[in-house]
């Protein structure tokens, strides 16, 4: 009836997956300065038998990397990521990325196809929760939704109806798959900001008209100088607990969740303050430093959420420290808006609050 007897789990013994974690792992701890923020005692619900999707907004390439080895170091179980299959480019490589537990999902570019990926997606989902593998997927469907929206994009409700699907139907799951044993479902929402997206001048050069697409082997080259990583992790969503809601519904409410993890960097802040000094046609330090004062004195409201910095920090020492990491705040000019704009719309949503 479910089709759960059809696939098999892939093995995390083989070479290739050894050798995509060192990889992962030598980024997180060597090239980047991890700071992890999990206040939820995710190894007790494992413990308790519970299976987890974890989702997050869509920034950046090195989610996918990068959170798996935040978890590994959690000492939990890496989950199986699901990506778009643009991300691999040929059979022999999305042949190696299958081997490390990634599940490949066509990227649809047809209504056809829309239907054909949501189906797949639903099975895979289905499939690793009945038999307890964690998830891991970025419901946006893209990183793009920042720069050519200005804002993160909807969540699709694809992956969210196939929990509430095995949820429900538990009892006659078990007594079709006798080896099977029952795990309460879990969505995990987390999310990851960085002081420097790794690929954030290709994004800007596709805004310019040159296209230029990143695939996971660009993984390799952006495991250097990473920069500050601020991992976070929401309180787990017990699906049980949310049976009446759509997958539509409980797709929104994970997004608001995950909205709620984005921390607010200088380089956030500062970008804003360029932004607004520009359009006071006054790109001089002196006004983009009164720009960053009265941005912070909006956001004093989530200044819990800064990171970085500190509340009552200068504006000087905040624009001086942006600086020392990023070349574009050395010399700030108009020619550099897209950069800029690109950084302040990560806390879009904050500021069209206040």
């Amino acid at each position: 009836m479910f089709g759960l007897e059809k696939e098999e789990i892939v093995r995390r013994d083989l070479l290739v997956y050894l050798w995509a974690k060192f990889v992962s792992n030598t980024g997180y701890r060597f090239f980047s300065r991890p700071h992890l923020e999990n206040p939820y005692d995710l190894k007790k619900l494992k413990k308790e038998n519970a299976v987890f999707l974890y989702t997050a907004l869509h920034k950046s390439l090195w989610e996918t990397s990068g959170v798996m080895s935040s978890i590994y170091f959690q000492k939990l179980p890496p989950p199986y990521i699901g990506m778009g299959d643009n991300l691999v480019k040929g059979k022999l490589f999305q042949k190696l990325a299958g081997k490390t537990g990634a599940f490949l999902v066509k990227r649809p570019q047809t209504r056809k196809d829309v239907l054909e990926s949501s189906k797949k997606l639903k099975q895979y989902v289905i499939y690793y929760m009945a038999h307890g593998i964690d998830v891991s997927i970025f419901p946006e469907g893209t990183r793009r939704n920042i720069p050519d929206k200005r804002e993160y994009g909807n969540f699709f409700p694809t992956a969210f109806e196939a929990i509430l699907e095995y949820e429900k139907n538990k009892e006659k799951i078990l007594a079709e798959y006798k080896s099977l044993t029952a795990h309460d479902v879990y969505i995990v929402p987390f999310n990851v900001d960085y002081s420097k997206v790794r690929e954030d001048y290709e994004i800007i050069r596709e805004l310019e008209g040159k296209p230029h697409t990143l695939h996971i082997l660009d993984s390799l080259k952006m495991i250097r100088h990473i920069g500050d990583l601020y991992i976070s992790f929401g309180e787990p969503i017990k699906i049980a607990d949310h049976l009446d809601k759509t997958r539509k519904e409980l797709a929104v409410y994970t997004r608001e969740k995950c909205l709620e993890l984005v921390k607010i960097l200088p380089i956030n802040i500062v970008s804003w303050a360029i932004l607004d000094a520009h359009e006071a046609g006054r790109l001089g330090r002196d006004k983009i430093l009164e720009c960053i004062r009265e941005n912070m004195g909006k956001l004093e409201g989530l200044k819990e959420r800064f990171r970085g910095f500190e509340p009552g920090e200068s504006p000087g020492d905040i624009l001086d420290k942006t600086a020392r990491c990023e070349k574009n705040f050395k010399n700030i000019t108009p020619a550099h808006l897209p950069f800029y704009r690109l950084y302040a719309d990560y806390i879009n949503h904050y500021m069209k609050k206040k």
